[in-house]
């Protein structure tokens, strides 16, 4: 039965000294392979005791006290920065808390490498070049949590010439030689994270050559070491390196804006596919940058960090990424078309951030995409055109829990995409919740009665329906009182046209000028005859001759004809305005019959004399002033300016309108 044992388990026990003849019993167990040791206060121990098990795989000693031997921890054989610490070091104790998780530390892809030794949460804090005799084989070593502070040179795993992964997380390593690990020519992955102790100390050599000089590492754990500065090489260098984890350091004070030394950090890692940046406090990344990164990428890790912008424009020079995770920073911007720039990309991580919008045509081409995750951001609708795709998409999985979206009607558009791409699978869709409105606060989007949208969209119809007929009514009403007889002259003038009418023109004309004025009132009549007609008939220059209705019409002829005949046998009309004479029927039909001989004889004669402001909404007021502006006068304010306006007058009756006419207008004029 003993016989075919492959794990023994002897934690908890108490081995101060742990020697061969001790485990003599056990010889008879030939397929051990796994013996735990841990948690049993071992100090001393002879590694020799393991090589009677030639099939044994694991070995676990960690928790207990086990110290370098007597002849490394001689004050003789330590080098000077063990006795002389560069800084006062405060003592480390890994079983101050003896209850602490009796779980194995070292990781199952460790094992996976060979034969592996755990010697975590001991009191290794030196090791020795001869201290690892007899263990040959050991192919994945952990010495994490053993408060070790020396300077590597290059010979302590001189016995273990193969290991492959080692494991020195939780350290306090000084990173002072550039021949540390040099001895590992076939170490694949290496865990230096938690060594912060030394790089926190300003002025210390901080030196990571040695990188370059393990010509098969693929995997390298720099995180929480808390990386700010390096003595040297600002570069890291390597032609083997495919992972690196650098999280937890402070990128944000080695990518300066104001400082590009170490702006390539990160470029001669021509290999290099994954990359972990996350909880470097960055809150932007410079674009010299991040196009430093390597092209061979294929995942990048930037979250965790204080990111406001991402410039999207620069995934188009990593041909091969396909992860890209930014989730635990403060984005609120997203392109409007994520295909513009990578064709790679497949899962995209963007939880928690701040994004209220996905803009339209997001992934109208993002057919490579499998992962998208918009979790915890503070979106509150999504349009069905913003995840539509114009070719075949892949899309499989769309997070969205921890968003509050408003659960109107106008989410109904969403709900119908989702129904419709059932191959899509959104987890915890239960828990896509309502924020708005107050009835479906707290309910599932799922739960929205689409029934009660069609119900809305009735009540929509009816409400633009009653809305447009109200605005028509108060719209005509406005457009009676301000522009009556604007349309009315309109009106009839289009319907004479249909109907075959055309005025009566005569190619004679007596007068310079016929006056339309207020007759009813005294001081217009009076202004009419003692100043207009005193400067243009009896003027010394050239005179002017005037048409006066109580002066020059026939007696006894009606007064349409009057009006008609001193229009059609005057040069120019002049309208003599004040409000009250401008919403009189005088007015209107001589503008009618005036306005006329425009339309027919292609004969601008019209004039106006304001001596009053009027007409403030006439449309054709305001193209007249944009025509012919000279046409329309004021008399003035100013007593001086009384001849300018007399000889102004006298030059627009003397001369052709269309002449004056501002040049944007006349070619349209004349065509009309």
């Amino acid at each position: 039965m003993l016989h075919s044992l492959k794990k023994l388990h002897l934690k908890g026990y108490i081995f101060r000294e742990l020697k061969r003849e001790h485990f003599k019993p056990l010889q008879s167990l030939p397929n051990l392979t796994t013996i735990n040791l841990g948690i049993n206060f071992i100090t001393k121990i002879d590694f020799k005791v393991f090589q009677d098990f030639p099939n044994l795989k694991v070995i676990y000693l960690s928790g207990n006290r086990i110290s370098p031997p007597v002849d490394c921890r001689n004050s003789a054989s330590l080098p000077n920065h063990i006795l002389k610490p560069r800084s006062i070091v405060p003592e480390f104790d890994p079983h101050s808390n003896f209850y602490h998780s009796t779980k194995p530390l070292i990781k199952k892809q460790c094992t996976k490498y060979g034969k592996a030794l755990d010697l975590s949460l001991n009191s290794i804090f030196f090791i020795g070049k001869n201290q690892f005799e007899g263990f040959q084989d050991i192919a994945c070593l952990n010495l994490s949590f053993n408060a070790n502070n020396q300077v590597l040179n290059g010979t302590e795993f001189s016995a273990m010439p193969l290991i492959k992964y080692l494991d020195l997380s939780n350290n306090r390593l000084d990173f002072d030689d550039n021949k540390a690990f040099s001895e590992l020519q076939n170490l694949e992955v290496l865990d230096l994270s938690h060594n912060a102790h030394y790089f926190s100390i300003a002025g210390v050599t901080h030196r990571l050559g040695f990188i370059q000089n393990l010509i098969n590492l693929s995997v390298l754990n720099l995180s929480y070491n808390g990386i700010y500065t390096l003595t040297e090489d600002k570069e890291l260098k390597s032609m083997s390196l495919k992972e690196l984890v650098f999280s937890g350091n402070r990128l944000d004070l080695l990518w300066n804006a104001d400082d590009n030394s170490y702006w390539t950090i990160f470029r001669n890692l021509q290999n290099l596919t994954h990359l972990d940046l996350s909880y470097n406090n960055l809150q932007q990344i410079p674009n010299e940058a991040f196009l430093s990164l390597p092209q061979s990428l294929k995942e990048l890790r930037i979250n965790g960090n204080k990111l406001r912008f991402f410039n999207w424009t620069s995934l188009q020079h990593f041909p091969q990424l396909y992860l890209l995770d930014l989730r635990r920073n403060k984005l609120y911007f997203l392109s409007n078309c994520l295909s513009k720039f990578t064709h790679s990309l497949q899962t995209l991580l963007l939880s928690h951030n701040k994004f209220s919008h996905l803009p339209s045509g997001f992934l109208a081409e993002a057919s490579s995409l499998v992962h998208l995750d918009l979790s915890f951001n503070m979106i509150k609708m999504i349009n069905k055109s913003s995840l539509q795709t114009k070719t075949k998409t892949n899309l499989s999985v769309l997070e969205l829990s921890g968003n509050h979206f408003d659960c109107t009607c106008d989410i109904s558009d969403f709900r119908i995409w989702i129904d419709e791409n059932v191959h899509i699978t959104i987890p915890r869709l239960v828990d896509v919740i309502c924020s708005s409105p107050g009835d479906q606060k707290g309910k599932s989007i799922m739960s929205l009665e689409l029934m009660t949208c069609l119900s809305d969209t009735t009540a929509a119809i009816l409400f633009s329906l009653t809305f447009l007929i109200t605005s028509m009514v108060m719209l005509t009403a406005l457009v009676h009182r301000l522009f009556y007889w604007d349309v009315w002259f309109i009106y009839h003038m289009c319907s004479a046209k249909l109907r075959g009418y055309r005025s009566l023109a005569t190619s004679r004309t007596f007068y310079d000028a016929y006056i339309s004025y207020d007759t009813k009132d005294v001081s217009v009549t009076d202004w009419v005859i003692n100043e207009l007609r005193y400067h243009l008939e009896e003027s010394e220059d050239k005179n002017v001759l005037l048409c006066l209705e109580e002066r020059d019409w026939d007696p006894g002829l009606a007064i349409i004809d009057n009006l008609m005949q001193s229009i059609n046998q005057s040069k120019k009309t002049i309208f003599v305005l004040t409000k009250k004479y401008a919403k009189s029927w005088n007015f209107k039909t001589a503008f009618y019959l005036a306005l006329q001989r425009l339309m027919d004889e292609n004969m601008d004669v019209i004039i106006f004399i304001l001596l009053e402001p009027v007409l403030q909404y006439s449309q054709y007021l305001r193209l007249r002033q944009r025509i012919c502006k000279s046409s329309i006068l004021q008399w003035p304010d100013n007593p001086k300016a009384e001849n300018l306006f007399w000889q102004r007058l006298k030059n627009v009756v003397l001369t052709e309108n269309d002449s004056r006419y501002n040049n944007l207008y006349i070619d349209s004029i004349r065509q009309y």
